[in-house]
């Protein structure tokens, strides 16, 4: 089977840097208790890869994130996600003596200094419950939010300010969500420009699936299902009438059915490893 790879793939740089903090800080404290303060990252695999290095992963599907860091005891390491965090939660882990280790994404981080900047009325677009939308709005409580899932949002409230907002996004939307916000919100607000966007790793690997051969048979995206940069990998195959799979994995790709198949894509979200892109590469040239 021929297999088109798609660049870029494997970690992110921001997903990188988040892995290499948690592991040095591991090192740095190898008798202390290393809590990763969320999924680090949205990626089963990359996870339970730090959980074997001895790092205690804190689920926020389980338990309310504030309530896991009430919880640890003075001495405890903290790693904040690379999803970014409140602010009040840097305050508490150093009221209590704990050790702070911050993975928030450089572009996640800018985004948040952006928001703290802004002078005047601010909307936020992004995804409703996802960490780095409650990070943001936990840190900018006065900003407007756009939901991309439901279309719905405080645009009504925000107009009542009779002033343009100021726009940011979430950093793992598609150019489609993006593109469906700013058309209700000029509705309202005409003269509406986005000021910050999505991460440049996003950006490139949506444009390669965008851009597919029309001779590829199947496109199979890499990654997890929480992962959202990756769920929009698989979206964006699906509206293009691609048969499209999302895999967390080498063993979700040998379930799949590949028979007849000449051409397949392969991509990956920006959580899923170079190791796992490498081994279902490997695979997929066997078949």
């Amino acid at each position: 089977m021929d297999v088109l790879q798609l660049h870029p793939h494997g970690y992110c740089l921001g997903v990188r840097a988040a892995i290499d903090l948690a592991l040095q800080a591991k090192k740095d404290h190898p008798s202390s208790n290393v809590y990763l303060l969320g999924l680090l990252v949205h990626n089963e695999e990359a996870v339970a890869e730090l959980e074997k290095a001895g790092l205690i992963p804190l689920d926020e599907r389980k338990k309310d994130l504030l309530s896991y860091l009430l919880d640890m005891q003075e001495g405890d390491v903290v790693v904040f996600s690379a999803h970014g965090h409140p602010s009040a939660y840097d305050d508490l882990a150093k009221a209590k003596g704990l050790i702070c280790v911050d993975a928030t994404c450089r572009y996640v981080k800018e985004n948040l200094e952006a928001g703290k900047e802004t002078k005047g009325s601010l909307l936020y677009i992004g995804v409703a419950g996802h960490l780095e939308s409650e990070a943001f709005l936990a840190n900018n409580p006065d900003s407007g939010f756009y939901d991309v899932k439901s279309h719905t949002g405080d645009l009504l409230r925000l107009k009542g300010k009779k002033e343009t907002p100021t726009i940011i996004t979430q950093t793992t939307l598609s150019g489609d969500e993006i593109e469906e916000a700013m058309d209700d919100i000029r509705v309202f607000f005409p003269d509406a420009t986005i000021s910050k966007e999505r991460c440049h790793s996003t950006s490139l690997r949506q444009k390669a699936v965008a851009f597919l051969p029309s001779d590829v048979d199947a496109l199979i995206v890499l990654g997890s299902k929480r992962s959202n940069n990756s769920v929009k990998l698989y979206e964006l195959g699906l509206s293009m009438d691609k048969e499209t799979y999302l895999c967390l994995g080498l063993e979700d790709v040998k379930e799949l059915n590949l028979k007849g198949k000449r051409r397949v894509a392969l991509c990956s979200g920006a959580s899923t490893s170079d190791a796992t892109f490498d081994a279902v590469l490997s695979y997929l040239r066997s078949v």
